[in-house]
């Protein structure tokens, strides 16, 4: 009976179907969603043989796979932060403007005419300096003398005569009482020079005995790339990660990851989650001025893998007990060969497998 040969008889062999219901770019990270439609009526150890060949292959390529991220950014100083004035009374009668390089020894804002100027060091001005006085405080501001011309102060963190003397002369330029004692008021102390972002205060305005008042917002004095990272790619992203930065006019400038943070942040739509990355540049000379809080973007190398076998995402196929497989053309022949999969990039990925290397044919969907 035909009917019943044809119900015992196995299922003849069938070509897989490459298809890929999805494939998704992400960051680099490549999800495939793939259906299977097995590798014909029976399994064995190895995938079984196809019907025919391929409509078209591409040969296995030995090489370097790059994983990147394309984000955008803004060029900036960093992320401003608040000076906090230390007086509990007086008129601000002047505030450095925005943009203002704030050097050693220069005022960033004054009250009842007095300046409060910058000098360089860690630790905040917390006490009165005056002779007899040590601590590293003292030597940061030794330090600070010494370095505007105040060579005969010795930077050995005691407050002695030299350094009175030092102080009174300096007092004394600066329009202060030569009193030879530093007061908190009268220093804002930083470990390098100053770019005033945004007054908090304008001219006139009083201050009073409450704590923490703030005068403006301040930044360091090197241009650097911000850029806020979705949550969702932060893992992507690496310190010490190179990139490329694309400006406005097209030109490119080599730079480096040199913090990525770890404290996510709200957009104000209340849905968009962010951390922020701050991205070095190289050539800072090259970036040239006028690019204050212009839009960039950025290509940031998340990944790479060299010296691995590469074939495109389309040559993938997917097994029926799991994981991937290639369909090898040898001749006139084709068979599948399961692979580990590696780094996906640039619409290609990384293989291994038995018998698979540099030149080896295999199946790519068209």
């Amino acid at each position: 009976m035909v009917a019943d040969d044809a119900a015992q008889r196995p299922a003849p062999l069938r070509t897989p179907r490459r298809l890929l219901t999805g494939v998704v770019v992400a960051g680099g990270v490549v999800v495939i969603a793939a259906a299977a439609i097995g590798f014909g009526g029976r399994a064995t150890d190895s995938a079984a043989a196809p019907q025919g060949l391929p409509p078209a292959t591409a040969k296995v390529t030995e090489g370097t796979l790059t994983q990147t991220e394309q984000v955008g950014g803004l060029i900036s100083y960093g992320e401003p932060v608040a000076l906090v004035s230390q007086q509990t009374a007086g008129t601000v009668t002047w505030v450095a403007a925005p943009g203002a390089t704030i050097g050693l020894g220069k005022p960033i804002y004054r009250t009842d005419g007095k300046p409060t100027v910058l000098i360089h060091g860690t630790v905040p001005a917390y006490r009165t300096l005056r002779e007899g006085t040590t601590g590293q405080d003292v030597q940061q501001l030794e330090q600070s003398l010494h370095d505007l011309g105040y060579t005969k102060v010795v930077v050995d963190g005691h407050y002695d005569a030299t350094t009175v003397a030092a102080v009174k002369d300096w007092q004394q330029k600066l329009g202060w009482q030569p009193t030879g004692e530093v007061s908190p008021q009268q220093v804002f102390v930083h470990d390098g020079d100053i770019r005033v972002a945004l007054p908090a205060v304008v001219a006139g305005s009083h201050l009073g005995a409450e704590p923490n008042q703030q005068v403006l917002t301040y930044s360091g004095i090197t241009p650097v790339v911000t850029v806020p990272l979705d949550v969702a790619k932060q893992h992507l992203v690496h310190k010490d990660d190179p990139t490329t930065i694309t400006l406005p006019d097209g030109s490119t400038l080599d730079g480096v990851v040199t913090s990525v943070g770890n404290v996510a942040q709200t957009i104000d739509d209340g849905k968009t989650h962010f951390v922020t990355v701050i991205v070095s540049i190289k050539d800072k000379d090259a970036l040239g001025g006028g690019y204050d809080s212009a839009p960039v973007s950025l290509t940031i190398t998340s990944g790479v893998k060299q010296n691995v076998l590469i074939v495109p995402i389309t040559a993938l196929v997917a097994s029926p007990d799991g994981g991937y497989a290639v369909e090898v053309v040898t001749g006139d022949k084709a068979s599948f060969v399961k692979v580990t999969t590696g780094m996906f990039a640039q619409g290609k990925v990384e293989i291994s497998g038995d018998g698979i290397g540099p030149g080896t044919p295999v199946g790519v969907a068209t």
